[in-house]
């Protein structure tokens, strides 16, 4: 929002997929995080929450909950952070590299079989001299990449996902790429400590029935309830409110009515409007 941003702490319930909490932030210090965990939750009760990796999470809520938190991590926000780490236009090696680290939770072995045939190439294509390994890597990354977006069509087409490891296949996977660590570049090392130490929180989905990996739950809450066409609205504190309250009367069957009007509905909410 221009230049205060805010941050937006949201509870979703993991059954209804329903909003616990939705609130707006001048910070998101650990603080912040405990203010607002203390004012929806109750630290007695066993709690499931999975939250990205941000480094404040374990730390706050490990002191709020205790023993009674079970804490997953969500993989797809890993994976983000994995693609983050590489260069967009790296060379082969890199992208193989890069698809190793996505392949431990998920099945990337496609990919990867790909990958391994043009490293070995690349080998040779970089003695040929810049010009020729140049053009050869533009081109061959080309056609990588529509292979990539075939197979994400085609998922989408049969209505399935990325097929998940079971846990003993991520640990497999894992081991693996540890074993070799030391050859790695120093980002991908980084990455690979940063997973070891929070392994714990990265599996424990596998351990509970029905759990989810993800909370993409979130980010689907989120890209419905604050349409990115709508920029110019969101430029302010209470143009971002104001959108997450149409968003929740939406969701509360308010609008969509002959009944009431669109302002007859929003006062309907008066008690969560800012009177300043």
């Amino acid at each position: 929002m221009g230049r205060t941003p805010k941050f937006r702490l949201t509870l979703l319930d993991g059954i209804t997929g329903r909003p616990i909490a939705d609130e707006l932030y001048d910070n998101k210090s650990p603080e912040t995080i405990k203010t607002f965990l203390e004012a929806h939750l109750d630290p007695t009760k066993q709690t499931f929450v999975v939250t990205d990796l941000y480094s404040s999470y374990p730390g706050v809520f490990g002191k709020f909950f205790g023993e009674n938190l079970i804490h997953p991590l969500c993989l797809l926000h890993l994976n983000k952070l994995i693609v983050g780490d590489f260069p967009k236009h790296g060379t082969v090696e890199q992208e193989l590299m890069k698809y190793r680290m996505l392949n431990i939770f998920y099945n990337r072995d496609a990919e990867i079989e790909i990958l391994e045939g043009m490293v070995k190439e690349e080998q040779i294509m970089i003695l040929k001299g810049d010009v020729k390994y140049v053009a050869w890597l533009k081109s061959n990354m080309s056609i990588f990449k529509q292979f990539v977006h075939e197979c994400e069509l085609k998922r989408r087409r049969d209505d399935e996902n990325l097929k998940q490891r079971p846990f003993f296949g991520a640990v497999k996977e894992f081991a693996k790429l540890m074993v070799e660590i030391d050859s790695f570049e120093a980002f991908v090392q980084k990455r690979l400590r940063m997973i070891k130490k929070n392994w714990k929180h990265l599996t424990e989905f596998y351990f509970m029935e029905d759990a989810p990996a993800t909370n993409n739950s979130i980010e689907n809450y989120y890209s419905t309830s604050l349409k990115t066409h709508r920029k110019k609205q969101l430029r302010t504190e209470r143009g971002i409110k104001n959108q997450m309250k149409l968003s929740a009367m939406k969701r509360a069957g308010v609008l969509g009515t002959c009944e009431k009007t669109l302002l007859e509905a929003f006062l309907m909410f008066m008690p969560f409007l800012d009177t300043g």
